[in-house]
């Protein structure tokens, strides 16, 4: 009976110790706060239309003497580059040749071209009007890059072609016998740059402007929300390729134009 007293006590205390440690253990602890939401990054949709371009007389704008001086094979030319939401639209403008290249605006409604006015003509697209509101973008490039302050998805942009590409097609470019035939094709190929400088891209869109005898001759939806190459990106640029060619490239001209350009970033 001594004995079994002897343990029951023996326990109770144990148990004491036991309680009393796990309380001041309880006391000494650090508080942790209850984590709190984090605010999350805004998105942003843009449609991208050229409405507030700096347009001249003549309905068009290619730069002016306003931008920075650069030389261009031995020849003043003017840097210049026209800016909307985060999209910056390069142009190069050299007054001795009276001549650019680049990302041009336009709200011109003619649909024809003719050598003679040429400087105002290449501006025409062949629908005769922009794909909503006035202004629409001709693109004539050199090297010279659409560029995003910060990484963009580019979800799509309407294009259609202009009306020197549409002159030649019709009537042969000068350059290069005849106009084109069944088997001739004229392509626009554009090239995203990765946001990620560790990610090599090599992703190339085509879009047909000339083919199979026939040519576009409305505005076109270029659908590119589902294609991952042109999401996280921070430029696009712009080339041609087609068989009416010579050994100095291709003798058609060289020209797409666009609008309504839809993006999507991070605020």
């Amino acid at each position: 009976m001594k004995t079994n007293r002897f343990f029951g006590l023996a326990a109770i205390a144990c148990g004491a110790v036991l309680v009393m440690s796990s309380c001041t253990a309880n006391e000494d602890s650090p508080v942790v706060p209850e984590p709190q939401p984090q605010p999350q990054p805004e998105v942003v949709n843009a449609t991208i239309g050229f409405e507030e371009a700096p347009l001249n007389a003549d309905g068009i704008w290619h730069g002016d003497e306003s931008g920075e001086k650069v030389d261009n094979y031995g020849s003043e030319a003017f840097a210049c580059s026209y800016k909307e939401d985060i999209v910056n639209f390069p142009v190069t403008w050299t007054p001795a040749w009276a001549s650019w290249s680049g990302f041009g605006a336009s709200n011109r409604t003619e649909t024809t071209f003719a050598s003679e006015t040429m400087a105002v003509d290449q501006f025409n697209n062949i629908t005769g009007k922009a794909h909503s509101g006035d202004n629409f973008m001709v693109v004539f490039t050199f090297g010279e890059q659409i560029t995003f302050d910060k990484p963009v998805k580019v979800k799509g942009f309407w294009y259609t072609n202009n009306a020197w590409t549409v002159d030649a097609i019709l009537n042969g470019d000068g350059m290069t016998p005849g106009k084109f035939e069944a088997e001739d094709f004229l392509n626009c190929v554009v090239y995203p740059t990765p946001a990620q400088e560790d990610i090599m891209s090599g992703a190339r869109l085509e879009i047909p402007l000339a083919k199979d005898g026939d040519y576009v001759k409305e505005w076109k939806y270029c659908d590119l929300s589902d294609v991952v190459a042109f999401h996280n990106i921070k430029a696009l640029s712009f080339a041609f390729e087609g068989t009416k060619k010579n050994d100095y490239g291709l003798t058609t001209p060289t020209y797409i134009c666009i609008d309504d350009i839809e993006i999507e970033y991070m605020k």
